[in-house]
C-alpha cells in the first residue's frame, strides 16, 4: 500500500507543481494589481526625488493636427498650474534643482517640480509667460541659437531673450546653435548630434568632421549666451533628447555640465547622472491634469504602479500618434 501511495504521488507531483506556479503567479498579478489601484486612487505625493516638465508651444491656433503632439492650449497649460498649486507642488527654477541634485546637504523639498520649454518658440512670451507669472512660478526655456537670429518671427529674438532674461523668474539655457534636425539618408535617419551622411559627397561624416562641426556649434551657441546674455553656458537640452556619448564628450569640452535628455522613465535624484537628467514631455494635446497625475505617479512610484501606468501611457501615446487629433 506504501508503495502504491508513492507512486501515486510522484506521478502527479508535475501536475500539483504546475498548479502551485500558476496560483501563486496570478496572485502575485492580482496582489499587484490591487497595490497599483490602491497607490492611483491616494494623493500624489513623493519626496528626495524632482520632477523636470518639459513644453515646446503654448497655443490654441494649430495649423494642423500633427500641431497638437507639441502643443498645450493656454487654457490647457493654466490646467497644469492650477493642478501643482493646489496639490501644494513646490516649483523649482531649474538652475537651483540642479545644485541640489548634487548636493546631499540640501533637503529636497515634499513634491518638488521644474517647468521647461523646449526651442525659443515666440509662444512661451506671449502665451505661457502670462500664465506662469499669475502663480509666480519659475520656468526655463532652452534656445535654439540660429533659430532665434532668423527674422522670421516664429522664434523670440536675442534683444527679447536678453530683455526678458531681466526677470529672475526666467532663466534661458542652450538647446545647440543649429543641431536640432534629423537628416533621411540611405533608408535612415541621422541627427544631428551624431555622425552624418553627407549626401554632396555621398558618404559618412569623418571623426575630424563630426568633431569640428560640433565644437563650432557649441562655440556660436556659447558666443550668443555671452553676448546677449553676458554669461557661457553650463546646461543644454539634447535635441529630441538623443546625442552620442561623442557629442557630450565634446560639448563638455565646452563648457557644458549638465544634458538633460526626454527620458521619462523616472524622476531625478540625488547624484543623479548629469549627462542624463530625465525630463518628461507633457506638452501635448492629450495630457490634461488627470493625465499629467498619473504621468508623475509612474515617474516618482516604483514597482506595480510604474508598470500599470505606463502601459497605459503607452496605449494612449500609440493612439495619439495614429491619430493627434482626437
Amino acid at each position: 500500500m506504501q508503495i502504491v501511495l508513492n507512486k501515486s504521488f510522484f506521478k502527479r507531483t508535475p501536475i500539483l507543481k504546475g498548479k502551485f506556479i500558476i496560483i501563486t503567479v496570478a496572485g502575485l498579478l492580482l496582489l499587484s494589481l490591487l497595490v497599483a489601484l490602491i497607490q492611483l486612487a491616494l494623493p500624489l505625493n513623493y519626496s528626495q526625488q524632482i520632477v523636470i516638465l518639459n513644453y515646446h508651444r503654448v497655443s490654441d491656433k494649430l495649423t494642423n493636427p500633427w500641431d497638437a503632439a507639441e502643443t498645450v492650449t493656454p487654457q490647457q497649460f493654466r490646467n497644469h498650474l492650477l493642478f501643482l498649486k493646489q496639490h501644494g507642488f513646490h516649483v523649482l527654477a531649474l538652475d537651483d534643482a540642479l545644485k541640489i541634485l548634487q548636493n546631499r546637504q540640501k533637503a529636497i523639498l515634499p513634491n518638488s517640480i521644474v517647468i521647461t520649454f523646449d526651442d525659443g518658440d515666440r509662444t512661451y512670451a506671449e502665451n505661457a509667460l502670462p500664465i506662469l507669472k499669475e502663480f509666480q512660478y519659475p520656468s526655463t526655456e532652452f534656445i535654439i541659437g540660429e533659430f532665434s537670429l532668423s527674422s522670421k518671427g516664429d522664434y523670440l529674438s536675442w534683444p527679447e531673450i536678453s530683455e526678458l532674461a531681466k526677470d529672475p523668474l526666467i532663466t534661458f539655457h542652450s538647446h545647440t546653435f543649429n543641431s536640432h534636425s534629423t537628416l533621411e539618408a540611405q533608408g535612415k535617419t541621422y541627427f544631428e548630434t551624431d555622425p552624418i551622411y553627407i549626401l554632396g559627397k555621398s558618404r559618412m561624416e569623418s571623426d575630424s568632421e563630426y568633431t569640428q562641426r560640433i565644437l563650432n556649434d557649441s562655440k556660436q551657441e556659447q558666443a550668443l549666451f555671452m553676448k546677449y546674455l553676458g554669461r557661457s553656458d553650463t546646461v543644454i537640452a539634447l535635441p529630441y533628447g538623443h546625442a552620442a556619448r561623442s557629442f557630450i564628450s565634446l560639448a563638455q569640452s565646452s563648457g557644458y555640465t549638465y544634458f538633460l535628455t526626454q527620458d521619462r522613465s523616472q524622476a531625478n535624484r540625488y547624484n543623479v547622472d548629469l549627462t542624463h537628467i530625465y525630463r518628461i514631455d507633457v506638452g501635448n494635446g492629450i495630457t490634461d491634469a488627470k493625465r499629467l497625475s498619473l504621468l508623475m505617479k509612474g515617474l516618482t512610484s516604483s514597482g506595480p504602479l510604474h508598470t500599470f501606468s505606463w502601459l497605459r501611457v503607452k496605449y494612449n501615446q500609440v493612439r495619439f500618434n495614429l491619430s493627434p487629433q482626437f
